[in-house]
């Protein structure tokens, strides 16, 4: 499992949807990158699953018999199955009263406390739900030799972080919680320390729940932390996914045919964290920048009014990351902003006209925004140049730009998007 974990969690193949969904600007989010901090937990140096089998098994957890852990690399753990198993095979279910559940443990917190906490968040009061998980997390996390320490020693003892606003309004809410003092800019503090690790691991770890109207009596709409399922590492499309089999449990089944994958040693599996084209919110969220395997299709970085209604359609936006071809919503978007039609409908009545009629403009204007997107990831790639090379973050920050240069200049490359002048 990376250090950086689910945030979101699945889209789940429209069982969850993904919580963030607002474009982030290309330079806007470097400069973020630029910023990045790690976080250190107040006790353990190195990741210890030694004991997570175990604990799963008397905390209730199950899991496939085939379900082992994996390290690729160093801090880097996953889940593998060691054979191959039939497509909706549950791998893995656990016990709903062992997930950090924002609703539940919102429900075990007065009133009056909860008005305070939520005041105190002021501009973040959106995000109260990741709030409770963390106070949760941090709860577990000040209880030595607690039931849940096998699981926190198998986290991650760093994370990622692109922000402190959000950390600091959380610090408020627990102080306003009457919880102890809180001052986020007491380094020394071993009660801040482990509240920021709370704060970060929750925030590279859970995931937002929203099931279907047939599914809503038994996965609830909620945010959650869910022990063992953080293990899970990210691949779009997903070889695993949540599903609706139990109110009690949060239950994971295989989504593959049995023959993926039969020829391996190990079947690694993957959920999806959500972001499904936004690569700066993906890196701003799990600490790892993406790649063609990761993202397969990337936002084409259109950012027109909401009042386009192909361009509100964000994960349909995209260019594809492995042949850069540009998809028939992009097209849609930009036909929509030269047209301006008075109507939906009057625009699906002359479409097939005006895209053959103004196929050379389109083209021009998208060409246009391509040359842009690279020369700005020609100007990120000096800044980047201009970074302190030995810091933990450089190769990250490195690897983002060159995965979008990647992408665009495939766009710019793929003869098929150019057809009035190929």
């Amino acid at each position: 499992m990376k250090p950086f974990t689910p945030r979101l969690g699945p889209a789940r193949q429209s069982v969850l949807m993904p919580l963030w969904t607002a474009p982030a600007l290309l330079l806007s989010s470097l400069s973020i990158a630029f910023e990045c901090v790690l976080a250190s937990a107040s006790r353990g140096v190195a990741r210890d699953v030694t004991s997570l089998s175990s604990w799963a098994r008397r905390s209730g957890i199950s899991m496939h018999g085939s379900m082992r852990w994996k390290e690729h690399s160093p801090g880097d753990w996953g889940v593998v199955l060691s054979e191959p198993v039939a497509k909706g095979t549950v791998v893995l279910k656990i016990p709903r009263s062992m997930v950090l559940d924002a609703r539940v443990i919102r429900e075990g917190v007065s009133e009056a406390t909860r008005r305070r906490a939520v005041t105190a968040l002021g501009k973040f009061a959106a995000h109260e739900e990741n709030f409770w998980i963390v106070w949760r997390l941090y709860e577990l996390r000040r209880d030595p030799g607690g039931a849940f320490d096998p699981w926190l020693d198998a986290m991650p003892v760093e994370f990622a972080a692109f922000t402190e606003a959000e950390f600091e309004a959380f610090c408020r809410a627990a102080k306003a919680m009457e919880s102890g003092v809180f001052d986020s800019s007491s380094d020394g503090d071993d009660a801040v320390s482990q509240f920021l690790w709370a704060f970060r691991a929750v925030n590279s770890r859970f995931w937002k729940t929203t099931p279907k109207k047939e599914h809503a009596d038994i996965i609830k709409s909620t945010s959650e932390l869910v022990p063992i399922g953080d293990m899970f590492n990210h691949r779009d499309p997903p070889n695993c996914q949540m599903v609706p089999e139990d109110a009690d449990f949060v239950t994971f089944a295989y989504n593959c045919d049995s023959e993926s994958g039969a020829d391996a040693d190990d079947i690694d599996l993957f959920i999806t964290y959500g972001q499904p084209a936004n690569p700066h919110r993906f890196l701003v969220v799990f600490g790892f920048p993406p790649c063609v395997e990761y993202m397969p299709k990337l936002w084409c970085h259109l950012d027109y009014s909401s009042t386009n209604p192909h361009a509100s359609k964000f994960d349909e936006m995209v260019f594809d990351s492995q042949t850069g071809a540009v998809s028939a919503t992009v097209w849609d978007a930009v036909l929509w902003e030269l047209s301006e039609p008075s109507s939906l409908e009057e625009y699906n009545q002359t479409r097939d006209e005006w895209i053959v009629q103004y196929r050379g403009i389109l083209e021009e204007v998208l060409m246009n925004h391509i040359e842009k997107q690279l020369a700005e990831l020609r100007d990120c790639s000096e800044e980047i140049d201009r970074l302190d090379k030995e810091s933990p973050n450089f190769d990250i920050i490195r690897r983002q730009n060159d995965f979008l240069t990647e992408v665009f200049a495939k766009v710019k490359d793929n003869c098929d998007n150019w057809k009035s002048t190929s």
